[in-house]
């Protein structure tokens, strides 16, 4: 094998790995000041193992927060539950389709539309549901990192801001 071809190979593959570190969920910009009771938290379900990355993702953004003195999963009657969601438009990505055969290389333009809601419990009854939405264009293509991502630690850093505005949970002592 030729040793000229070795580490220009071993760059493309580094480089390759770190732009899939930029479809991970970053830290929030909120950082509370009071942590909240203990709250039961509820984020859908998950069809695939991907899902299941993405929800492990969301509650360690959430913890680090520090708002949350407790995230326990799932949903519960008894306290303070939040239900965080992401409601899909219903409609087939066709071009994602058409990419997956061309290997992600041709750039396709695509219109997308992110969506997140989060509803506050008290012993099952709803107090508040908060509703984002994130529409704009994009490129799919292997190097552009969805915008899916980034919108949802927009979405999710907008609800922590509202829920502290609005007290639905109280603090603890």
């Amino acid at each position: 094998m030729n040793p000229g071809f070795i580490k220009p190979a071993v760059l493309l593959v580094v480089l390759l790995m770190l732009g899939g570190c930029a479809n991970t969920l970053q830290p929030l910009d909120y950082q509370a000041s009071k942590t909240y009771v203990p709250v039961t938290l509820g984020l859908g379900p998950a069809y695939s193992r991907i899902d299941e990355q993405h929800q492990r993702e969301t509650i360690s953004v959430l913890k680090k927060t520090g708002a949350f003195s407790m995230l326990d999963g799932g949903y519960s009657r008894n306290g303070y539950s939040l239900l965080i969601t992401e409601p899909h438009d219903g409609k087939v990505n066709w071009l994602a389709l058409v990419n997956v055969f061309t290997l992600f290389t041709f750039p396709m333009p695509y219109h997308y539309q992110d969506n997140l809601r989060g509803s506050v419990f008290k012993d099952g009854e709803l107090l508040k549901t908060y509703n984002y939405s994130r529409e704009g264009w994009s490129v799919m293509t292997w190097y552009v990192p969805i915008p899916g991502v980034e919108n949802k630690r927009q979405m999710l850093d907008q609800l922590l801001v509202e829920m502290d505005k609005d007290k639905v949970i109280p603090y603890q002592p």
